[in-house]
């Protein structure tokens, strides 16, 4: 199967026409449509997110009451940076090359076990694996070697979700990614792994405003980025993770319709899918401060957990815990934990932001954020707090 490709300019004009359409008295006909329990289309999704006629409460109360029975239920992993040095040179990013404001570091291999062993005592069953990207040559050999060598490690010590966010890969480093891990008959890998690549924008002009436009730079290349699940499903993985850094691009109507039809041409290829709202924060280095309110957040949020119900939304603590409550009833996975290399202790973690990509602002630990939802009767799925709930 070919690619994912973007029609931009259907999509910049189908966002048109749902902005003059959320205007009208059709909002409220697709909100009671929507309670209902109909299927809507990208359009008609993206209609409601623009409406100033259908109330934010109205949509979140829609995404709860379309919610799967059994009570409410979440997915957990915290993140374990095995470095922040990184090639690229995104603006927004703490991370990039060009900050030297940042302390750089590298945890290495004996490092990055011990992080994987305090995560498994800590009661966490997922992780997220993350690096920078690098230009090609033998640093970027060498630094997915290290993340494939923590892939394996995470694995033996019994975690049953790993998720991988390094960056796009070809075909052959996808084989080294993935050499040690187990495949069925057909080649598909055994394990739960994810590939994370957030596109950050789906609009060209934005990423090449904050990504770039140098070829030597690994993070300009706007298509190759956009296609890397296709490549990760040839390589037999069957779960990805997209993603919209939220304030990056002003137009959040565009930003869904493009998420959507991402989601939709997943799905098409088999594969199960996770989908990742944060909104920018301040980093390291950087003058970019959040341009989407918590209101916006609540919307699209709400939006794509009844518009794609099969999509598990993320929710990470970068946001307040304030925001998480709201969000938690609509969403499918909370992720706590910090974006330090190697930051964690037996019973908290490091948050200098000096270190981090970004700012995180729940620093609470991981056991009182996650038990505050055990206590509220919550299902937490890959957590297994010390003696018990």
């Amino acid at each position: 199967m070919a690619g994912f490709r973007l029609d931009v300019e259907a999509l910049e004009a189908a966002r048109e026409r749902a902005a003059a359409r959320a205007l009208s008295d059709e909002a409220g006909t697709l909100a009671r449509r929507a309670a209902s329990g109909d299927r809507l289309t990208d359009d008609e999704l993206a209609v409601l997110l623009l409406s100033p006629r259908v109330a934010t409460a109205e949509l979140m109360a829609i995404a709860c009451a379309r919610r799967p029975p059994g009570g409410p239920r979440l997915e957990t992993f915290s993140p374990l940076y095995l470095t922040n040095e990184c090639d690229a040179e995104c603006l927004m990013c703490g991370m990039r090359h060009t900050n030297d404001a940042l302390v750089r570091e590298t945890a290495d291999q004996e490092t990055v076990e011990g992080q994987l062993e305090i995560l498994r005592r800590r009661g966490l069953r997922g992780v997220a694996l993350l690096t920078g990207e690098y230009h090609h040559g033998p640093f970027r050999r060498a630094m997915i070697a290290r993340a494939a060598a923590a892939l394996c490690a995470a694995l033996a010590r019994g975690f049953t979700h790993v998720l991988v966010n390094i960056g796009a890969l070809e075909a052959v480093e996808y084989a080294t990614l993935l050499a040690g891990v187990p495949r069925d008959a057909t080649g598909r890998v055994l394990p739960r792994l994810t590939m994370c690549t957030f596109q950050e924008t789906y609009q060209p002009r934005a990423y090449a405003r904050f990504m770039g436009t140098n070829p030597e730079n690994p993070r300009s290349d706007f298509l190759r980025r956009l296609t890397n699940f296709d490549r990760a499903c040839d390589a037999g993985m069957w779960v990805a993770n997209p993603g919209v850094l939220l304030g990056l691009h002003s137009d959040l109507g565009f930003e869904l319709l493009a998420l959507l039809a991402h989601v939709r041409h997943l799905r098409t290829r088999g594969m199960e899918v996770y989908v990742s709202l944060p909104r920018l924060r301040r980093a390291s280095g950087t003058p970019y401060a959040g341009a989407v309110s918590d209101d916006e957040l609540c919307r699209v949020v709400a939006v794509l957990s009844f518009g794609a119900p099969e999509a598990k939304v993320v929710i990470s603590t970068r946001e307040p815990p304030a925001i998480q409550r709201q969000l938690v009833p609509m969403i499918g996975v909370l992720t706590p934990g910090s974006p330090g290399v190697a930051p964690y202790t037996e019973t908290g973690a490091r948050f200098a932001l000096e270190a981090s990509q970004f700012e995180v602002l729940d620093h609470r630990p991981i056991e009182a954020i996650l038990g505050e939802y055990l206590k509220a009767g919550v299902t937490i799925d890959r957590y297994e707090p010390a003696g018990g709930a």
